[in-house]
């Protein structure tokens, strides 16, 4: 007897696994050069499933956390209330590990706080790409 083969689930896994490819979530990726407008151009850590590097992402903008310390100075007057601040900056450098997510549709045109017209059908793609944070791996 011969075994006949599932034409149509053989078709769907491929195509499953096709779409899926093309779908960008979030990928580690190193830093290579920090560039002068604040953006960063980073090298994805995966390889492809044949060995060779991924394309570098280039320019892309990195989320931060503002923080700001609020804290008293008790060596002076101890009836001054008067706060004092600092700021954290963070600062992400050559080198860093860090995570970058891709953005549901095209930022192209995305500048500040400004609304921005979506040029294009992209979505999920890896010109789309933000930096959100930096993995510890030491």
């Amino acid at each position: 007897m011969i075994k006949s083969r599932d034409y149509i689930n053989e078709f769907f896994d491929v195509f499953r696994d096709d779409v899926m490819s093309d779908i960008h979530g979030s990928i580690r990726c190193k830093i290579v050069k920090v560039n002068a407008d604040k953006t960063y151009d980073v090298q994805p850590l995966a390889l492809f499933s044949d060995g060779t590097k991924r394309p570098q992402l280039l320019s892309l903008q990195a989320s931060f956390i503002p923080i700001k310390i609020k804290y008293h100075d008790d060596i002076g007057d101890s009836h001054s209330f008067e706060p004092f601040y600092a700021e954290m900056i963070i600062n992400y450098q050559v080198g860093d590990v860090v995570v970058v997510v891709f953005e549901d549709r095209d930022t192209t045109n995305a500048k500040g706080d400004s609304v921005y017209k979506i040029d294009s059908e992209r979505m999920h793609d890896a010109n789309d790409g933000v930096i959100v944070g930096k993995i510890d791996i030491k």
